[in-house]
């Protein structure tokens, strides 16, 4: 049972019998039906309202996850295309795109501690970006 019936209920017990038969109790009795029968109107619209509302919030959370889905599988599409290009997949492995496509470049390496300043303890961990 929802609050419009049991406010319903209260403006049907409004009788005339319980009230009396008198104008003035009469018409008192009558506007307290009129004003519970529309406070039920009221709360019957409520419920609807909230009913719709939680509709809205499962087909709004239905389609972000269908969002989602179809973001994954884009991103995964795309990875999956970088990933078989020579100069991503060059660059990823941090050789540069073209130190060895026909390149003069020097393939001397060096070791991080050799290319960091070591005598600023600030510049510990920091890269050249």
């Amino acid at each position: 049972m929802t609050a419009a019936d049991d406010i319903g209920a209260v403006a049907d017990a409004q009788v005339e019998s319980v009230w009396g038969e008198e104008a003035g109790v009469d018409a008192a009795r009558r506007a307290l039906q009129d004003s519970y029968s529309t406070l039920r109107d009221g709360f019957k619209g409520e419920q609807e309202h909230f009913l719709e509302f939680g509709t809205k919030v499962d087909q709004s959370e239905e389609a972000f996850r269908q969002m989602e889905e179809q973001n994954a599988g884009y991103f995964s599409q795309t990875n999956a295309a970088m990933a078989q290009d020579p100069a991503v997949a060059a660059a990823a492995a941090g050789s540069g795109a073209g130190a060895g496509a026909g390149s003069s470049a020097s393939t001397s390496q060096t070791s991080p501690s050799e290319s960091q300043d070591n005598t600023d303890p600030n510049a510990a961990g920091s890269s050249e970006f």
